[in-house]
């Protein structure tokens, strides 16, 4: 478990970036069914069924997949089965509203999360990740290079923005990941 004071504060190539370990419960007794609920009306997200999935530790979480016309996609996790603990958020780089969606799931409505903050660090962590990965294809010629934004930690929550070719990934995890001593 990475202490926040060791996580990076801009962008990173991908073989620097920082291991969370698995996420926690972001709060407990917060679903984010309703959130999660309203980006799937908002962004025309089609929900599958929640399904299990066992991860590298052996232990079963419980997901929630969902997919757009426009190749958006989310994935929500449960640590516990119930309460949310992570929420992965998916667009193409080109996509003319796939930042939108990205700052929509940035504004997560789980308690003790600045969302002012969160809004300014997804903008600044955009621009440090194109950034560096253009200079990285710029030195490689390699258009699948893989780039990290800096970590945010507010509350409950950990966020980085990936950007792996023509992809932005957005993680947001129950921020037991990480330690603040």
């Amino acid at each position: 478990m990475p202490r926040v004071a060791d996580l990076p504060k801009h962008a990173v190539p991908g073989d620097k970036r920082p291991s969370f370990g698995a996420a926690d419960t972001m709060v407990t007794g917060y679903t984010g069914e309703e959130f999660i609920a309203g980006l799937s009306k908002d962004w025309k997200l089609k929900l599958d069924k929640p399904v299990e999935q066992e991860m590298p530790d052996g232990e079963k979480r419980t997901y929630v997949h969902g997919r757009g016309a426009r190749g958006m996609t989310l994935s929500a996790g449960y640590a516990d089965h119930a309460d949310l603990s992570s929420l992965l958020c998916r667009t193409s780089t080109n996509q003319s509203d796939g930042f939108a969606f990205l700052a929509a799931c940035a504004g997560l409505d789980v308690a003790g999360v600045d969302h002012g903050k969160a809004s300014s660090w997804l903008r600044q962590a955009k621009k440090e990740t194109d950034s560096l990965y253009g200079k990285k294809v710029a030195e490689t010629g390699n258009k699948k290079e893989y780039v990290v934004s800096g970590v945010f930690v507010s509350g409950p929550v950990v966020m980085a923005l990936h950007r792996a070719y023509d992809k932005y990934s957005l993680r947001i995890l129950g921020g037991a990941s990480v330690r603040s001593e």
